[in-house]
């Protein structure tokens, strides 16, 4: 493979890592948490860069779209495997929840 076809093969990685993220933020400051327009779009972008660059590492995408399904069903839906470790996601997620615990109990 080519360093240059590398090199555009990692910067599509790059751009998925941070659509990812927007979703993961769409879908937070969608009404109610539902899905929106935002959350479509950009749902339509993460297919079309996943065609070219393969499936983004579950440690690359937010917490909530692994813990809500999202990241599972739009890599089923393009028939590619991205396997999850679902324990190794609640184990963060207690992480997280209990850093923040210790924090907000520290701000008192």
């Amino acid at each position: 493979m080519s360093s240059e076809l590398e090199t555009l093969r990692d910067a599509i990685r790059g751009e998925l890592d941070s659509l990812w993220c927007d979703l993961a933020t769409a879908r937070d400051e969608a009404l109610h948490g539902q899905w929106s327009i935002r959350c479509y779009s950009l749902t339509d972008r993460i297919k079309r860069l996943t065609k070219l660059a393969g499936p983004t590492p579950w440690r690359s995408v937010e917490l909530s779209p692994l813990e809500d399904g999202i990241s599972q069903r739009v890599h089923a839906e393009l028939g590619v495997e991205a396997p999850v470790d679902m324990e190794a996601v609640v184990q963060s997620r207690a992480w997280l929840d209990a850093d923040h615990e210790r924090l907000r109990q520290e701000a008192r």
